[in-house]
């Protein structure tokens, strides 16, 4: 026979814990799911099983006492018949807690020794034994405190070796938090990278999911404005997840707007700023600045800059996962122009797009973390589930489609907890300007 799952010690079992009788089933399935018999008495020595029979149970006792049959305590073990009379006195005493017998064994028909512990308690009126498998957590304290009697060793030793295991463990716990510390420290830095309650830049509206995987992420993205005219648009993806690629994706902003200063100086000294750095070019800076090489990390990124006035989007695309352009009229295009990833010092040259964009347009720019979110067998989302979902929901408003693709995506997983770092920022053109967008 296998070992038992369940291998949980109930040391104190105090009424304020015990549910009302009303739930007492309740009570008694999550009994059974801890590994407990129930056993309830229901006259001056009769008792019934109440639930399923464990297989450890029908292992050790057989398979006679069932749920529908009375027994007497003789009938499952003569230690359970000795205990009786100390749980019946314990019983009315109407004492608060658990009357627990301690530790025996019982052999089964194989020969195999098992170790048991019943237990007496008062739910309501109710009168139950708890019988437990104490399982192998038990053996292996048994077998430990054997050896040291065996070879005669000093308990003060053992004890001294306790005191240095406790000590150690509190290190690592000092450590742990201290851990926890760095890395919300390091979440609050990044947020700071991140849009700040934005909705809207001018005729631009936006709407966006950040759901890294754990605390901090490698996926970056914002929306900035450039000048009266422009803005720039970008999402990245550091290979990789956790502290090492959230590092990296905070040195990467530092080089974009609206933190950047010594790029745009270094690509051209125009009064105008970033509006003067197309796409192509802060693609290839970047290129240059993060070698693979050097940073043992890679990064996709998707770099647009648009103008509000002329509707015209230019746009260069790294080796990320290529934008989604939806059109009013519901047809959708791919934004897929540029090169490799970032990291292979300009091995090859990237290229731009223009694109006029009209009102009502949506751009839904993306990580790898939505079309490769896999479900529970493994079955990719992908590239074609995200564009019917599109099209589906088309007519939502932006911020409610926003929340209906997030949904979906922790629907289609079937859990909260994600894969791999998931970013989604949408953006829809509500007009064109006809003066500056900024005041």
């Amino acid at each position: 026979m296998s070992e038992p799952i369940n291998n949980h010690r109930c040391d104190k079992l105090d009424k304020t814990l015990i549910p009302d009788p009303n739930d007492a089933q309740l009570f008694y399935d999550l009994l059974e799911i801890m590994g407990f018999v129930v056993i309830e008495r229901i006259g001056p020595a009769g008792f019934r099983i109440i639930g399923n029979l464990p297989e450890w149970f029908v292992a050790i006792f057989g398979d006679g006492p069932s749920s529908s049959s009375t027994l007497a305590p003789e009938h499952i073990s003569p230690f359970v018949d000795n205990f009786f009379p100390i749980a019946q006195q314990f019983w009315a005493e109407n004492k608060s807690g658990m009357q627990r017998s301690g530790p025996w064994t019982e052999t089964d028909k194989s020969g195999n020794d098992h170790h048991l512990e019943i237990s007496a308690v008062s739910l309501g009126k109710k009168h139950i034994l708890l019988l437990q498998l104490l399982g192998q957590a038990y053996q292996e304290k048994k077998d430990l405190l054997q050896q040291c009697r065996e070879q005669g060793l000093d308990y003060e030793i053992l004890f001294k070796t306790q005191q240095a295991l406790n000590h150690a463990h509190d290190l690592l716990l000092t450590k742990q938090r201290k851990l926890d510390e760095d890395m919300s420290a390091a979440a609050d830095i990044q947020s700071r990278f991140l849009p700040k309650d934005l909705t809207r830049i001018g005729n631009v509206e936006i709407a966006y999911k950040f759901n890294p995987c754990s605390s901090i992420a490698g996926d970056m993205f914002n929306v900035v404005r450039l000048d009266e005219y422009n803005v720039a648009i970008y999402l990245l993806d550091v290979s990789g997840h956790g502290a090492a690629a959230a590092m990296m994706a905070v040195s990467v902003c530092q080089m974009l707007p609206p933190w950047s200063s010594s790029l745009v100086e270094a690509i051209g000294e125009d009064s105008c700023g970033f509006a003067c750095v197309e796409p192509r070019e802060m693609l290839e800076a970047l290129d240059k600045e993060f070698p693979l090489e050097r940073f043992d990390k890679y990064f996709t990124i998707f770099y647009g800059v648009f103008n509000l006035l002329e509707g015209v989007l230019t746009y260069s695309n790294a080796g990320h996962p290529p934008p989604l352009l939806v059109h009013a009229d519901g047809s959708i295009d791919r934004l897929d122009k540029g090169g490799t990833i970032i990291g292979l010092e300009g091995i090859i040259p990237f290229e731009q797009e223009k694109r006029i964009l009209k009102q009502g347009d949506r751009i839904i720019l993306y990580s790898d973390g939505v079309t490769e979110l896999s479900d529970s067998v493994g079955n990719l989302f992908g590239m074609d589930r995200l564009i019917n979902l599109l099209k589906v929901h088309r007519n939502e408003p932006l911020g409610s489609l926003a929340d209906t693709i997030q949904r979906t995506l922790i629907e289609y997983s079937g859990s909260d907890e994600l894969q791999d770092d998931m970013s989604l920022l949408a953006i829809e053109i509500t007009g064109l300007s006809t003066g500056p967008a900024f005041g």
